[in-house]
Parts: C-alpha cells; structure tokens; sequence
C-alpha cells in the first residue's frame, strides 16, 4: 500500500503517546514494505530522518511555540494565513504522493477547515480515533456537556443523577453527523462515546492498541505477595502530569492510605511530562496544605525499554485518569505484573477486572483509591493473584497484533 500519514506531532516531537504511537505504526509499515509518507507540523523545531519514511515538517500548528498547553494568541488574519498554509500544504502533498489511503491521526491545534480539506482529499480516508479531537472540531458543545458534566463530576448522589439526564438529553438533542470516511477506535468505549455524541462513519471498527513486550526470565518478576522493601509502600503514577490524568486525586487519597498503614512509609513516585505548569503548580500546593514532603518525588519521562526495572522497584500501580480511552502505559504495568489500581473509566474497564487482573475504585473519588491501596498492601495472596492475571491479560495487547489488524483493515478500505 501507498499510506500518507497526517499527525500534528511527530517524533522527535512529541507531547504525549498518540504521535509515538502513529511514528511506531508508520515504522512497523515501512518494514512491511509498504510506502510510507507522513505530513507534520514544525512544531518543536527538531527534525530527524527515518528509515523507509518520507516525512515532511512544513504544516503550523496553532498553538504557543514556548508552551502548547498556553492559549494561542494571533490576530484573525495570522490564523487565516495559517490555515490557508496547511490547506495549500496538504494539497500538494496528496499530489505528490497520490496516497492509496489517507491514515488520519490527531489533528489537536489544527482548525477545522484542514479537517475540511482532508474530508474532500478524494482518496480513501481513515481516522484512528484514539481521543476526543474529532468530538472538538465538530460537536464541542457536546465534549463540553460531557466534559464538565461527567469527566470532571464528583460521584456523589446528586451528580450521578445529573449525569444520567445529561447523558439522556444529549442523546435526544444530537443531530446525527454523516462522516464520508472510515474510523478505527482504540476501545468500544470510544466507539460509544463518539456514537453518543452523533458520528456516524461510512464504516468503523474497534481494534485495541497494543504494545511491544519484551521477553524476560521468570526470575526478573517481582513476586507480589512480598513488598519491594519491608516496611515501605512504594506507589507510582506514571504518564503525562496533567489534569485528566487525576494525580491530584492520589495526593488527596495520601492522607487515608498512610492512617491505614500506620507502621508503614508511604511513598510515592510522579514520573511523566511536567509541561503543563499551571497543573504541576497545582499539585506542589496540595503537597505543602497536606504536608506530604518528602513523600512525594517528581521524576521525568523515562524511555519505554526502562519500564520493566521502573514496575519493578514498585508495589502498586495507580492510574486515576478522569478520561482514558485506552492507555499504552496501562497495559506495560500489567504485563511488568504490578499490581494495578484504576479509575472505572473508559478503556480501563476493558483490561482491569476486579480480583482478577488489578482494582478498580471510582473516578475521582480519594477514599475509593485509598480503599484499593489498602486492599492491595494487605492481602498478599490478592496482590499476587492480579499480577498473575494481568500479565496474562496483557498478552492479548501486543503491538503486533495491532499492527496486523490495521493493515489488514485499511487493505480492505
């Protein structure tokens, strides 16, 4: 096949795991001998060169060249500029390329006229859905109804029965929105949330981001009826620092985790991407209120290859997304057999079943998490037990197995 990738990001660029995984997929193209192109932003300024791959860097995003979570600020007339750049850009590149299938990834800080322009393209189009960019360019009075509404809700009473007419007036007040192209989600609770919000693809299909699993001696696991130190309960987050991805919610679950491990040193490892400062700073203000000191240690991003050693030298995994279509970070814990907490949310309920491959505690809830901590610190025999079903679980999430079903899915488009 002939495939143009479209990404706003593209490594050596890269924000988060969606444009390493589109730059992990076009490799895994090349060396299936296919053609391979990739459109890009300039965004970042770092080139670098790829075997099998032609990649160009010459779209604009719009967004804050010092940091991309800050508001864009141009006049309507640079906007317009930038626009009509990337809509010239794209054309002459399908020109050029006259790509057999236009593969569509994350199009955040693009406007939606390039959308536009890829919908009229007049080649076979798909869009790997893995988030919510898609809901934003067309329907974000909907993203902002369940944005603020469910994502960010308490799960209290009260906002459970908000959420369940808000979910039922959504429902009767979108208007169905005809997509002339295909789609591929990462999870069925992507696929439902964007039929929620109206879309309907010529054709759509749900095929599970995978990772690549490294081999190790069976020794190289932790056994998990053991903590890594006696007297210590080493906790981590690992992914973006950024509020969807609920690390506040840790800081306030610390409190009632260390009451109820009274002899115990409660610690917690931060490790991911800071860039959003205005979060970080928020965080760093809950530590002193609740003076958690030296508790607490920020680490940065660490390549995916040290993972194993990371899991490894902790007890217990957290993952407290407010939002998570279906995490990559996520299904590496499993398969390292640590035992996993994580929110009910999204993609996390498709790989994470209670009792049987980690804990589930309810979005945004402190106590909940802090439940499932201390279940976890004090009954060896389940924490061993989940790892044991994680690790299994997680053979079914192979990057592979991705691979060969996307291509055998846009062969068939």
């Amino acid at each position: 096949m002939n495939v143009l990738f479209i990404s706003n990001l593209y490594p050596p660029n890269v924000v988060g795991g969606y444009e390493r995984l589109c730059f992990d997929m076009a490799s895994a193209f090349a060396a299936r001998n296919h053609r391979v192109s990739v459109l890009t932003s300039n965004y970042g300024g770092r080139v670098e060169d790829y075997s099998g791959q032609d990649v160009e860097r010459s779209l604009r995003l719009l967004a804050d060249e010092r940091d991309i979570y800050r508001s864009f600020s141009a006049s309507g007339v640079e906007r317009k500029e930038i626009n009509a750049h990337n809509a010239t850009v794209l054309e002459r590149k399908l020109a050029e390329v006259r790509p057999d299938v236009l593969f569509v990834w994350n199009l955040f800080f693009f406007d939606r006229s390039l959308l536009q322009a890829i919908q009229s393209a007049g080649c076979r189009t798909v869009f790997l859905l893995t988030d919510n960019w898609f809901i934003l360019f067309l329907k974000p009075e909907f993203w902002y109804r369940y944005f603020t509404r469910e994502v960010l809700s308490s799960h209290s009473r009260t906002s459970a029965i908000r959420a369940v007419f808000s979910r039922l007036l959504s429902c009767i007040h979108t208007r169905n929105l005809s997509i002339n192209c295909h789609a591929i989600f990462p999870s069925r609770f992507m696929h439902e949330l964007y039929v929620r919000a109206g879309f309907r693809f010529q054709e759509s299909v749900v095929i599970p981001h995978g990772v690549r699993l490294a081999r190790h001696r069976e020794g190289a696991y932790r056994d998990r009826m053991y903590p890594v130190e006696n007297g210590r309960l080493r906790l981590l987050f690992a992914g973006r620092v950024v509020e969807m991805k609920g690390v506040h919610t840790i800081l306030e679950a610390f409190p009632e985790i260390t009451r109820g491990l009274p002899k115990t040193e409660v610690r917690l490892t931060v490790l991911g991407d800071s860039q959003d400062r205005q979060y970080v700073e928020r965080l760093e203000g809950m530590i002193r209120l609740l003076d958690l000191g030296g508790g607490v240690e920020f680490l940065p991003p660490i390549p995916e290859s040290d993972l194993f050693c990371l899991f490894q030298s902790h007890d217990i995994f957290l993952f407290p997304s407010l939002y998570e279509p279906f995490s990559l970070t996520l299904i590496h814990a499993m398969a390292s057999g640590i035992p996993v907490v994580a929110s009910d949310v999204g993609g996390n309920k498709e790989i994470v079943f209670p009792g049987r491959t980690g804990l589930l505690f309810s979005r945004g809830e402190p106590r909940s998490l802090a439940r499932a901590v201390l279940n976890l610190a004090g009954d060896p025999n389940l924490s061993r037990t989940v790892a044991v079903g994680a690790r299994k679980m997680a053979l079914e999430f192979t990057f592979q197995a991705m691979v060969q079903k996307v291509e055998a899915y846009l062969s068939e488009t």
